[in-house]
């Protein structure tokens, strides 16, 4: 009988879950524009795939809503942009130009507050100023230094379309005008400026509803609409590599996360990005089916056998 029970005792043990006992699922969240919801996908479905548990939250909401979800214990993980951590969570003034330097500061920040960063993604998503490539040819604009000269010559000309987000934040719209010698309301009233959806805001500038436009460096319609890119010539805007955030608690019950969710970054260049974002942005595919043939496309999960 006591042969039995131990027998019994050591089935149930193998019945547990190897990556916990708890096998309590990891929240991912991500940011609610298609860059992110992406990204979020992408590490779910490889979380899945190599048999952690997932709950999926990507499309929370905005950057402060992820964060404080995250330092919350609402959520588990989701991808953050190395500049937004650096000016926006930790008041830093300090531009730092070294993509990896950016990083490790912003890890070792983090890590006091339990927020350990996974290896990055090579690509950049920097904020970007977009015109029709017809009109800023014809108006002489290729860089920010020309936009606000031009600006400046023109007093309540130039109008754009931005995010609330771009708007807002430190290391956004007021803060780039004052860069680049402008005085907010003054050359640019407040009543030029269009606030909209990010993705609505490039299409506002090829709809000729306004002349310029935020963007992201990686957006995928900016191609498709004829649209150059001003360049960032004084370099206001940070870099902005993405990582994966991972609350310490979940890496000691989890601790596979940091190899798994490790091998996504490596992969994604700024060329790979841009083309995801059009595959959702322009062709109208799901996100979650970009993602999944992406990693496929990669090696990193392989189509099963029904």
């Amino acid at each position: 009988m006591k042969k039995i029970f131990i027998f019994l005792v050591a089935l149930s043990f193998l019945a547990v879950p190897l990556n916990g006992f708890a096998g309590s699922p990891v929240n991912v969240a991500s940011k609610g524009f298609t860059e992110q919801v992406i990204l979020g996908k992408i590490m779910a479905t490889l979380l899945q795939d190599r048999g952690i548990p997932v709950k999926d939250r990507t499309s929370l909401g905005g950057t402060n809503v992820c964060r404080e979800a995250l330092e919350q214990g609402q959520i588990d993980v989701y991808m953050e942009y190395t500049g937004t951590a650096w000016m926006t969570f930790f008041k830093k003034k300090e531009v730092v130009r070294d993509s990896m330097g950016l990083f490790e500061k912003v890890k070792a920040v983090d890590a006091k507050n339990g927020l350990m960063w996974l290896k990055p993604a090579k690509f950049n998503n920097t904020y970007a100023i977009v015109m029709s490539a017809e009109k800023a040819d014809q108006m002489g604009i290729k860089t920010l230094s020309d936009w606000a000269a031009w600006s400046k010559k023109n007093p309540g000309k130039m109008t754009l379309a931005s995010n609330a987000e771009f708007y807002s934040r430190a290391d956004g719209f007021k803060g780039m005008m004052e860069f680049y010698g402008l005085t907010f309301g003054k050359e640019i009233p407040d009543a030029n400026v269009k606030k909209m959806e990010t993705p609505l805001c490039k299409k506002a500038v090829r709809d000729n509803q306004v002349l310029s436009g935020m963007a992201f460096a990686t957006d995928g319609e900016i191609k498709d609409y004829n649209q150059t890119v001003l360049t960032d010539d004084k370099n206001y805007f940070p870099i902005y590599n993405p990582a994966p955030v991972v609350r310490k608690a979940v890496l000691d019950q989890y601790p596979e996360i940091k190899f798994i969710l490790g091998e996504i970054g490596p992969s994604l260049d700024t060329a790979t990005m841009t083309r995801l974002n059009y595959r959702v942005n322009v062709n109208g595919e799901k996100p979650e089916a970009v993602a999944k043939s992406w990693l496929r496309g990669v090696g990193l999960i392989v189509k099963k056998k029904k």
